[in-house]
Order: C-alpha cells, then structure tokens, then sequence
C-alpha cells in the first residue's frame, strides 16, 4: 500500500477506532473467535420461517482475526492495531497496513463493526 486507502490516507485510518456492535455476540473458542449476529431485517426473518434458516449469522474468525476483533475496542486506532499485529505476527509495516484495512473493510460493510474518532 502506497500511503493512499481506497477511502482516504494512511494517516487518516490511523486515527480511526474501529468499535465492535453491540449487537454481535462473540466468544472466544480454541484459538479463533465466533461472532454471532442476529438477523433483523423482515425478510431474513421469514426465511428462517418458511425454509429453517438460521435467525443468527455466524463467523468464525482465525487467530489474527480473532486478536483484531478483540483490539476493535473503540479505544485502540487502526494505528495501534497495526502496530500489534507487526509485533506479534513480524509482519512487515506494509503487510499489516494493507491486510488490516481490508479486513477491517470487510467488518464494516458487514455491519460488525463501527467507526469512531480517535479520542487521543
């Protein structure tokens, strides 16, 4: 990554907290973390109805995932996180930048997590 997200520059996401829904439920569970979120919207309820679908989302994340979700706080940056996962993983700063703001992406348009401004 060359410094420029698809939404703004790498000192803009650095500044970001991202902040898990309240309403995912999670645990953690032999090294991964499984997130839980209840469907709400009217036709995810009559399907569940009409054909036994599940009225709960599930996503199992693996360890790096797990570690980043537990980090998405609201009180830790993207920057902080970024800075964990090189420390922890030897991650290159390019490598965790760019793998980090995908998946953090990824949870947003997913309606897992939140942004907030930093509070520093």
């Amino acid at each position: 990554m060359d410094g420029q997200g698809r939404q703004g520059s790498w000192l803009e996401w650095q500044q970001r907290c991202p902040l898990r829904r309240d309403q995912v439920e999670w645990q953690e569970r032999e090294g991964t973390v499984l997130l839980r979120l209840r469907r709400t919207d009217w036709l995810a309820r009559l399907m569940s109805w009409l054909v036994s679908r599940p009225l709960y989302r599930q996503v199992e994340l693996d360890e790096i995932g797990g570690l980043v979700w537990q980090l998405c706080d609201g009180a830790h940056t993207v920057g902080d996180i970024a800075n964990a996962l090189q420390q922890r993983y030897q991650l290159s700063r390019r490598e965790a930048i760019a793998s980090l703001i995908q998946f953090l992406e990824q949870l947003h348009r997913r309606g897992l997590i939140a942004w907030e401004e930093a509070k520093r």
